[in-house]
């Protein structure tokens, strides 16, 4: 409640409480609070909720050479990879097997896309491998426009090599290919 007090010239004063001192001030921090907090740690990217007893058990969907996947506005097709004997002879590192994949590109997007740097490899051992300059494509891919892409990796170990699509500037979740390269 707000306090009287008597001036010196007669008249009555209220002497009120500062505004951080009032009960409706701290509803409002706190409410603020708890919404930016709520939006900032949400972690949704958009997709579905996993059950934290489930996600133990699930396993991830791989797609194999010849799937067509979307991801965002961008869908790929993965055509071939195999091993090459092609080698560069001006290329730092020496690995053992050099894996070419060639896969196709269509831009559904508004914007020219770059291509050639949208693929991630994967060894066998879960480490991530080495683009190898061989004929590597690198160039863009105009809006409602397509293309055949060709990129080689190194890496010293064959077996189950995971690929994964998605544009180079993406929020989206890339699309996981697994092959057998012997």
């Amino acid at each position: 409640m707000a306090k009287k007090i008597q001036g010196e010239d007669g008249k009555t004063y209220v002497e009120k409480k500062p505004f951080y001192k009032r009960v409706w001030f701290w509803i409002i921090v706190v409410v603020l609070v708890l919404a930016i907090g709520g939006s900032m740690g949400s972690g949704s990217n958009g997709g579905t909720k996993e059950n934290s007893s489930n996600s133990s058990t699930k396993k991830t969907a791989y797609y194999k050479v010849g799937d067509t996947v979307k991801v965002g506005k961008v869908t790929y097709t993965l055509t071939s990879v195999e091993t090459t004997d092609e080698r560069n002879e001006f290329a730092d590192d020496k690995p053992a097997n050099v894996i070419k994949v060639t896969y196709h590109v269509k831009n559904n997007s508004d914007e020219d896309l770059p291509i050639g740097t949208d693929l991630e490899a994967y060894g066998p051992d879960n480490t991530k491998l080495k683009t190898y300059p061989i004929d590597n494509t690198l160039d863009s891919v105009a809006a409602g426009k397509e293309a055949d892409v060709t990129t080689g990796f190194g890496t010293n170990k064959l077996g189950n090599i995971e690929l994964q699509f998605a544009p180079l500037v993406s929020t989206e979740k890339a699309a996981k290919f697994k092959v057998n390269v012997q």
